[in-house]
C-alpha cells in the first residue's frame, strides 16, 4: 500500500489524522447487484488480520479501516451530512421498535396476507444475514439489520424501497465487540431506530452506528471497548430510542450493566447510569408529560425509573418491578408494565412517581410485550391472546389461536385487527370484534419472524430470518 487516505477521526474533544496508522481505505458503493459473497469477505479479512492480531476491522461501504483496539469509537468526518428532517411522516413512517411505543398503527394495513397470483404480497428481498430485529420504515425507506458470518460478526444495515423492494444501500461492518448468541437469535437482535432524519442501529455486539438516509456513515461507536464485560451467552437484544437529540441504549447484564444516552449528531457520551448487573432484554419507552417533557423508563426487575433524555438525572422511580424480556408500553395518560402482573401506572403532569390506576395478575404476556390501542390493552399468553380494558385493566375476552407456536415477536395492530407471528413464520390476522375475536386470516412465510412487524403506508413489513416481505 504506497499512499494512506487522509481520513479524519474525530474524537470527542479533538480530530486526529490517520495518516499515522495502519488503514486501508476503499470507497465502494455497494448495490444488490454487487454485495460481495462472503468468501470475498473472509478473504479480505483473512488478509487484514495477518497484518497484527491486535487490529480491528472496521468495515464500511465507504471506507474499511483497520486500527488498533485502543481506539474506543470513530466518526467518519468525510462523509456527506444527514439528510433533511422528514416533515410531516405520519402515518407514512414506523420509526422504531413498536412504532410509537404502543405497536399501534395510526395507518391501516392489509385485510389479508396471501402469496400467489391472487394474494398480497408486493415484493419480498433475499438479505444477507440473519436477524431477530424488526424493521422500521421511514417515508419510503425500510431499513432492516442483519448479522452473518460464523459467529455473527459481521453486521449489515440495509436499506430497501418500501414501494419497489428494491435494495437502495447496503453498510456491512465488523463487530467490535462480542458477536456470540444463543442459535435462537442473532447479533442483529435490537430494532434500529430513527428521528426521520438518521438512521440508528444497534447490534447484540453493542455496535452502534448512525447513517444518513441515503446510507453514509455519519458515526460509529463499539461501545464493547468501553464496556469490554457488557454480554452474555444468550445476547443481548434491548432495542434503543430517539429522543430530544439523544440515542439511549440500554444494556443490562451480569457484568457491565449500564444505561447510557449519546448525542444523536455527534456521537458524544451524554451520560451514563449503572444498572442492576442481572440479564434483561426489555427496551426502554419514551413518554410524554402532560406538560410536554419527555422522559424515558427504564425497567429491571428490581423497579423502573424516568429519566431526563439529555441530563440523565432521574425524575422519579417505583418499586414496581419489571419483566426481565417484554416491554414497558403506554397510552392514554398510563404507563403499564409488564411482570408477574400487569401494572398501570397514572402518570401526571408533576415529577412525582405516577400512582397504580390498576393491577391484574391474569394479564401477564409471556414473551412479547403489550400492544395498546386508545381503549384497549392485548396480552399475548402462549397461544392465548387476551383483551382488556385499557382504562382498568379488566378482560374483556381471550381467544385460543390454534396453531401458534412460541411467538417472541411483539404484535401489531391496524384498525381493529392484530397481526401476529410466531418463530416458524406462521402468520395469523384476529380481529377484535367486541366482545369476541375471530382469526380471519393465516400464512406461512416458511421462516421464522422474532422482530415485531412494521405498518406504514398501508402496508406491512415482516422481517423473517432471512427475507423481508412486504404485503399491501
Amino acid at each position: 500500500m504506497n499512499a494512506r487516505p487522509r481520513l479524519p477521526l474525530k474524537f470527542a474533544s479533538k480530530t486526529m489524522n490517520l495518516n499515522s496508522l495502519p488503514i486501508f481505505y476503499q470507497k465502494q458503493k455497494r448495490t444488490r447487484s454487487n454485495r460481495p459473497a462472503m468468501n470475498t469477505l473472509s478473504a479480505f479479512t483473512s488478509a487484514i488480520s495477518a497484518r497484527t492480531q491486535q487490529q480491528r476491522l472496521f468495515m464500511p461501504n465507504t471506507a474499511i479501516l483497520t486500527f488498533t483496539a485502543c481506539l474506543t469509537w470513530c466518526v467518519l468526518a468525510n462523509v456527506a451530512a444527514a439528510a433533511d428532517p422528514a416533515n410531516g411522516l405520519g402515518n407514512k413512517s414506523w420509526l422504531g421498535f413498536r412504532g410509537d411505543g404502543t405497536s399501534h398503527a395510526s395507518s391501516s394495513a392489509p385485510e389479508k396476507l396471501e402469496i400467489g397470483d391472487d394474494g398480497n404480497l408486493a415484493w419480498k428481498l433475499k438479505m444477507p444475514g440473519r436477524s431477530v430485529a424488526g424493521p422500521i420504515v421511514i417515508g419510503d425507506l425500510v431499513v432492516t439489520t442483519s448479522s452473518s458470518g460464523q459467529d455473527g460478526e459481521v453486521l449489515h444495515i440495509s436499506g430497501v424501497n418500501l414501494q419497489s423492494g428494491k435494495l437502495e444501500w447496503e453498510q456491512t461492518f465488523r463487530a467490535t465487540g462480542r458477536p456470540f448468541c444463543h442459535p435462537t437469535s442473532a447479533n442483529a437482535a435490537p430494532s434500529p431506530v430513527s428521528d426521520g432524519q438518521r438512521i440508528f442501529a444497534f447490534f447484540s455486539s453493542n455496535d452502534l452506528a448512525c447513517l444518513s438516509l441515503s446510507g453514509e456513515l455519519l458515526w460509529y461507536r463499539g461501545l464493547g471497548y468501553d464496556y469490554p464485560k457488557a454480554g452474555n451467552d444468550v445476547g443481548m437484544a434491548s432495542s434503543p430510542v430517539v429522543v430530544d437529540g439523544t440515542v439511549i441504549v440500554k444494556v443490562e447484564a451480569q457484568g457491565d450493566s449500564f444505561a447510557a444516552a449519546i448525542d444523536a449528531e455527534t456521537g458524544e457520551n451524554l451520560w451514563r447510569l449503572t444498572r442492576p448487573q442481572a440479564s434483561n432484554w426489555a427496551s426502554p419507552l419514551v413518554i410524554r408529560r402532560p406538560d410536554d417533557r419527555n422522559e424515558v423508563v427504564i425497567q429491571s426487575r428490581q423497579g423502573v425509573i424516568a429519566v431526563d433524555p439529555r441530563s440523565g438525572k432521574t425524575q422519579w422511580s417505583a418499586d414496581e418491578g419489571g419483566s426481565a424480556i417484554p416491554s414497558p408500553t403506554s397510552a392514554e395518560g398510563l404507563l403499564i408494565l409488564p411482570s408477574d402482573e400487569v401494572v398501570a401506572l397514572k402518570v401526571g403532569a408533576s415529577a412525582s412517581a405516577p400512582e397504580v390506576a390498576w393491577r391484574n395478575n391474569k394479564l401477564s404476556p409471556r414473551n412479547a410485550s403489550l400492544v395498546a390501542s386508545d381503549k384497549r390493552l392485548y396480552s399475548l399468553k402462549g397461544s392465548v391472546l387476551v383483551a382488556a380494558n385499557l382504562q382498568d385493566g379488566e378482560q374483556i375476552w381471550q381467544k385460543r389461536l390454534r396453531g401458534l407456536g412460541s411467538a417472541w415477536a411483539t404484535p401489531v395492530l391496524s384498525e381493529n385487527r392484530l397481526y401476529i407471528f410466531d418463530q416458524t413464520g406462521k402468520g395469523l390476522i384476529v380481529e377484535d370484534q367486541g366482545d369476541d375475536a375471530e382469526t380471519t386470516h393465516e400464512i406461512e412465510l416458511g421462516e421464522g419472524v422474532l422482530g415485531s412487524p412494521a405498518i406504514a403506508n398501508g402496508r406491512l413489513v415482516i422481517r423473517a430470518a432471512n427475507t423481508l416481505f412486504c404485503f399491501q
